[in-house]
């Protein structure tokens, strides 16, 4: 075996199945290569996954309960298309906007692949929505093409319905709370511990949400019709309390990876209360000794002075790490020392890799076709390293290719 695949330890992608397949994904292809290869999803793929699957899932089109969720988002796709297809209409909004005094919000379109663009598009049309009822007016008025007169009456009724406004209020900061954690779940320098957190926080807050009561009598005769005295209690009960069912069931499934356990036996590592499953999994994953595990865990639980913790966190995991250190037990609690550090080095995003993709799209383009690849390398990291290319002195680049050799001009 190659002794480059002994070496890894964790592999991290998106659940397209040509990369998470069992039998013929990048996954597969290297668990070949070292089977004890753990695959993590990618964080923030499985939450834009919950998302998609909960209100824009194609299924959902033929279920009453998100019915109205569907063509809420539908709607306000076909405002962006609306407004953002023509120059012409896209100035008279900005000149609605300024006539107002309103701030303009650039609308966006919604997309399955873009994480934050629903929540975005939500937003903006939520700040805009008076200026885009009188500008989608002044459209109607005076646009000379009958199609796109009639598009825009069907979207200013559509605009005004009860329904569209009643999902605006509510998806908006439904939305709001994943575009949050979805943020946070693309860092480059995230660790498990704190993404499992933040992913069981918005958990609990789209859980307490639901605070319906479940019935504990059952009607054993499907012919009975529900009646409901309030309009309010018809969209709580059709529309609001399936849409938090099918989020919170998402999250249970897309989440629901070997990471998970790793993580709670990492915390009962930490507060000493280790079991035989628990020191399984940490001696499988960290390739060290059970009994060593358990023995140098039974010392440290004695040892004087030795750290009191409650739970896992990233800052405690690090806390201990620094502990074994400075104290100098690194080299005597080897076992817990590298189950420790191999833990903080599992991937939890693959978005910082995929940005790459985004910005090779930008860098070589139709006039940079024909690019040596050692130029092509050169010039995207270039780019996707701005941070420190910022910080270089230009004068001494100049001056260094002065020195390079004779030049055709003095630079």
């Amino acid at each position: 075996m190659n002794k480059h695949w002994e070496d890894v330890l964790s592999v991290c992608f998106d659940g397209a199945s040509t990369m998470s397949g069992h039998l013929n994904g990048v996954q597969s292809k290297c668990k070949e290569k070292n089977n004890s290869i753990m695959y993590v999803h990618c964080y923030a793929h499985c939450l834009n996954l919950v998302l998609v699957d909960s209100i824009c899932e194609k299924s959902n089109s033929k279920g009453k309960q998100n019915r109205l969720i569907f063509i809420f988002l539908g709607t306000v796709q076909f405002i962006y298309n609306f407004i953002e297809n023509s120059p012409m209409r896209h100035a008279t909004l900005e000149k609605v906007a300024k006539e107002t005094g309103d701030k303009l919000h650039t609308l966006k379109s919604c997309s399955n692949t873009r994480w934050a663009c629903r929540a975005e598009a939500v937003k903006a049309i939520m700040n805009n929505y008076e200026v885009l009822i009188i500008a989608i007016e002044n459209i109607c008025e005076n646009c000379p093409v009958p199609e796109m007169r009639a598009k825009g009456i069907g979207l200013l009724y559509q605009l005004k319905t009860f329904d569209f406004i009643f999902g605006m209020y509510m998806m908006n900061p439904i939305l709001m709370l994943i575009l949050k954690v979805s943020t946070l779940l693309q860092e480059p320098n995230l660790n498990l511990v704190l993404a499992m957190k933040n992913v069981n926080s918005l958990r609990s807050t789209l859980d307490n949400s639901n605070s319906r009561k479940v019935s504990t009598r059952l009607d054993s005769n499907s012919s009975n019709q529900a009646f409901f005295n309030t309009k309010f209690d018809e969209l709580k009960i059709t529309v609001f309390y399936p849409l938090l069912d099918k989020l919170l069931s998402g999250i249970d499934l897309r989440f629901k990876q070997d990471t998970f356990d790793l993580v709670d036996a990492i915390a009962c590592m930490l507060n000493m209360n280790l079991t035989q499953k628990t020191t399984k999994i940490l001696s499988t994953f960290s390739k060290v000794s059970e009994d060593e595990l358990i023995t140098e865990l039974k010392l440290l639980k004695n040892y004087e002075n030795a750290m009191q913790l409650n739970g896992a966190s990233s800052k405690s995991i690090y806390e201990w790490i620094d502990w074994l250190k400075t104290t100098g037990n690194s080299t005597v609690y080897t076992c817990v020392f590298k189950t420790l550090k191999m833990f903080t080095i599992i991937p939890v995003t693959s978005c910082t890799c995929e940005r790459v993709f985004s910005k090779l799209t930008i860098v070589k383009n139709k006039l940079r076709s024909t690019m040596s690849q050692e130029r092509l390398e050169s010039l995207l990291l270039l780019f996707t390293e701005q941070e420190i290319v910022s910080k270089v002195d230009l004068n001494a680049v100049i001056d260094e290719f002065n020195s390079m050799g004779n030049r055709r001009m003095s630079l």
